[in-house]
């Protein structure tokens, strides 16, 4: 007798309507509770709505940031989850079931997400990655992955940038920054590793700007590289 066990068709229909409910009553109290302001700066995209399909990357301060970052870009997207995350008995029941996950081992080598992203991409959806690959609450940016940057430059869809104040507190509007859409084109000359090290770099510290800019910074606070940035200090 096999030992996958065989899913509950009603059951599993059942579910896929509660993740509906969830998922507007999740975006429906960001909206209301957090007041999200968004701010672009650019002349090319003026809304969520994008019209052309984007990676789009922001820094990871908080929980919620990936909540919010799915509520504002409501429509025609997907997001990079950590496997991790979607294996946790915590969140399994609801991201197994949440089409617009892609599932990304951020531990181990792992190029099956970039090839579902693609598809999605080839599809019309946007695909939202956060490339620092977890929080961090010093007010610090951790090192950017390539993952973004490599997707980016192998299928030509431009990366836009972000930048989230990471509060989520009563009384205070989120903030969120928005510039223009930039590509990632390749490079001769350069070796593949080393172009896209540095793409992940320039963007990491223009997230950076953005986050300052949203925290109503006037002047932005210089960001080490991530070779000479510390690493976050647990409490």
């Amino acid at each position: 007798m096999s030992d996958v066990k065989k899913k509950n068709p009603l059951f599993e229909l059942f579910m896929q309507l509660v993740m509906v409910i969830v998922i507007y009553t999740v975006r429906v109290y960001l909206l209301v509770w957090n007041r999200p302001k968004v701010t672009f700066l650019g002349e090319t995209v003026k809304s969520p709505r994008l019209k052309t399909p984007s990676v789009i990357i922001a820094n990871h301060t908080s929980m919620w940031d990936p909540l919010m970052m799915l509520a504002i870009f409501f429509h025609n997207r997907s997001i990079v989850v950590a496997k991790d995350q979607i294996e946790d008995p915590h969140f399994s029941w609801a991201l197994t079931r949440v089409k617009c996950v892609i599932p990304c081992d951020r531990f181990n080598l792992d190029t099956e997400w970039a090839l579902i992203a693609k598809r999605e991409l080839e599809k019309g959806n946007s695909v939202i990655i956060f490339p620092e690959g977890k929080c961090r609450y010093d007010g610090l940016l951790n090192e950017f992955k390539t993952g973004f940057a490599f997707l980016a430059r192998s299928t030509g869809a431009p990366v836009l940038s972000v930048g989230i104040d990471g509060i989520y507190k009563r009384g205070h509007r989120t903030q969120i920054v928005v510039t223009e859409p930039e590509k990632i084109e390749r490079v001769k000359g350069i070796p593949s590793s080393k172009h896209l090290a540095e793409r992940s770099e320039y963007f990491r510290q223009k997230v950076w700007a953005l986050k300052q800019q949203a925290l109503g910074k006037t002047e932005v606070e210089p960001l080490p590289v991530a070779a000479e940035t510390p690493e976050e200090v647990q409490a």
